[in-house]
């Protein structure tokens, strides 16, 4: 028999004897930019072109690390192209459950439009072919020549561009550890320079986080630079934290779940498809309801009855599907040449399983709580501002991201925009502060602690513990009380025997350290928030409480540290944005949770999934 095992072929890489410390240890700036995604790089520019100097952290490669290479479509709105803010209102407010913060989402509808063109000017947004329709690349998987192809167009190289157009200088590979203090006012912060272990202070009149969000251990979607670190720095200074009880809805394949190229490989080589257009005044509930089934139920399918057995052949051609999947406008299905003609990646394998990144809160729901007012600056933190997903609680898209494919990308870029320019009015004609020198020594102390630790635990093996913990659909998906409470007392274990002794043999070990410590604390707090908010909305599901409970929960929930430890609150939504509360329980709700119709006593139809076992 004709032997056909294939050997690997293996490179091995060269390496430096050393790694260069950056060019200095410590700088000083007006506004200092952590993070470098859709939200931080807008809010970079914003701040420069409104007269600040800035300076730019972050922990990856900007355009390279976080969730900013991985976008595969952008939404904006445009009358001009016949969106009406009418439609749109109704189905983010019925789609997000009520309690979308509809304020930010108006400045979405007034301001997209405009960071669409500022997109496209960066090259961001630039259009070409998708490997299936551009010579045999697909079929030859051949992504090195696709890629080589369109070089030029490659969009995670327009960040560092974008950068050096508008003079900001960049500190890459450099994770903020901490943020520096005086008088009560944020005026710096220390890092990590990873590849070389250096430690590094940055005295600043602001500080703005656009840190991304998290996850415990990616599987099956590429996130392993997003690890909760501006939440974390956020909750030491005793600051809200909301949203975190809502899941991400992102999918895996069941038959490789870790495998993150059988379902993302074309997606990072190809561009940015334009999307939007596809509700109206006739449409808008059931888009609405459509795309809350699709997020807030598809997940809990495959949690509470099982997923069909597959050998990993199944292929999804996104292209083939209907304009309101894809995300495209209803005008490109007769007009080819319509701009936004929607998610047209290559084909890919099949995602049918919740999981693909454990931990990660549903887009744009969670992050430091600034209120339901449109801004960026702290309340009660003089110069510390926050955008993007993940750091700012802005939720516009409220508990089950109705919005369309798209809108994150777009949505973050406005944030980053507006904290930007928030950033730059608050230090005209300001002093530099400085902390003080034992404040600074200390925080540094603390980065290198695990470096000076005999033994202890691996950071490696630690977070493998914790996704073990926050994996189980039991406490991810379908939640309950004993089994939340159940996971609760194991991270609170971790908290407080594991982390103290996390230890480290090089400053790669470091950042691994301090992301655990990251993630274990994003943990309580989101098995916290589940506990707190007791029914399902959204993405958020409750097997023991499968409905909404309007009269309790038509809120946002905060965690933050008190005197006598995790204070959670209650933050009412606005009147005015929760629609007809008088209104019969059927006519405000039109997609149900497993349960739901027989604890509420009605019989959902048959076209809804919760209809056909609830």
């Amino acid at each position: 028999m004709e032997n056909l095992t294939v050997k690997p072929r293996v490179i091995e890489l060269p390496r430096p004897e050393s790694v260069p410390c950056p060019y200095n240890e410590s700088y000083t700036t007006d506004v200092l930019v952590i993070g470098c995604g859709f939200a931080g790089l807008n809010a970079a520019v914003s701040a420069k072109l409104g007269g600040a100097e800035v300076l730019v952290m972050d922990k990856g490669r900007p355009g390279y690390s976080g969730l900013s290479p991985w976008p595969s479509s952008f939404r904006w709105f445009d009358p001009e192209r016949g969106d009406r803010e009418e439609a749109y209102m109704a189905a983010i407010r019925e789609g997000g459950d009520y309690v979308s913060n509809l304020a930010w989402y108006k400045c979405w509808i007034d301001e997209s439009k405009g960071i669409f063109e500022r997109l496209t000017d960066w090259g961001i947004l630039a259009q070409y072919p998708k490997a299936s329709e551009a010579g045999d690349f697909f079929e030859k998987e051949d992504f090195w020549g696709y890629r080589a192809t369109y070089d030029r167009l490659d969009r995670h190289k327009k960040w560092i561009a974008t950068l050096e157009r508008y003079e900001i200088p960049f500190l890459e590979h450099t994770m903020a550890a901490d943020l520096l203090t005086k008088d009560g006012a944020v005026c710096g912060a220390v890092a990590l320079h990873v590849p070389s272990g250096a430690t590094i202070t940055v005295r600043a009149k602001a500080v703005l986080l656009a840190t991304g969000g998290g996850s415990y251990k990616p599987t099956g979607y590429p996130v392993g630079t997003d690890t909760f670190d501006g939440e974390y720095m956020a909750w030491k200074l005793g600051l809200p934290i909301a949203g975190k009880e809502y899941e991400d809805f992102h999918s895996t394949s069941n038959n490789a779940p870790g495998n993150v190229f059988y379902d993302n490989h074309w997606q990072y080589l190809e561009n940015i498809w334009l999307c939007g257009g596809d509700v109206s005044e006739k449409n808008a509930s059931e888009y609405a309801s459509n795309k809350g089934n699709i997020m807030a139920l598809g997940r809990v399918r495959g949690a509470v009855y099982g997923v069909a057995k597959s050998d990993g052949s199944e292929i999804q051609d996104v292209a083939t599907a209907n304009y309101t999947r894809r995300g495209g406008s209803q005008v490109y299905e007769s007009d080819p040449e319509e701009l936004r003609s929607g998610k047209m990646s290559t084909p890919v394998g099949r995602s049918d399983l919740a999981g693909a990144a454990t931990g990660m809160c549903c887009h744009l729901t969670s992050g430091v709580f600034c209120g339901f007012e449109v801004r960026n600056d702290v309340p009660g933190m003089p110069g510390l501002f926050v955008a993007g997903d993940g750091t700012h609680c802005t939720a516009p898209s409220g508990a089950a991201y109705p919005c369309g494919v798209g809108f994150t990308s777009c949505f973050c870029s406005i944030d980053g925009d507006h904290a930007g320019k928030a950033a730059a009015a608050w230090v005209r004609g300001k002093e530099l502060a400085s902390a003080d020198e034992e404040q600074i020594e200390a925080k540094l102390a603390e980065i290198s602690a695990p470096l000076q630790r005999e033994k202890g635990f691996d950071p490696n093996w630690a977070r493998d513990v914790l996704h073990s913990i926050m994996a189980p659909y039991w406490v991810s998906v379908a939640k309950t009380e004993p089994t939340l409470r159940a996971a609760l007392t194991q991270v609170e274990y971790m908290r407080d025997n594991v982390v103290p002794k996390l230890a480290a043999a090089s400053s790669h070990d470091l950042r691994l350290c301090m992301e655990v410590r990251h993630k274990v604390l994003s943990a309580e707090l989101k098995l916290r928030a589940s506990l707190f908010r007791a029914e399902s909305r959204g993405t958020h599901y409750r097997a023991d409480v499968p409905y909404r409970r309007d009269e309790d929960y038509l809120c946002a929930v905060t965690l933050r540290q008190g005197e006598s430890g995790i204070e959670l609150e209650k933050h009412p939504v606005p009147d005015e944005w929760t629609g007809e509360s008088s209104a019969a329980y059927t006519d405000r709700y039109h997609y149900y949770f497993p349960g739901e119709g027989k604890a509420k006593g009605f019989t959902p139809p048959k076209t809804n999934w919760g209809g056909k076992r609830g």
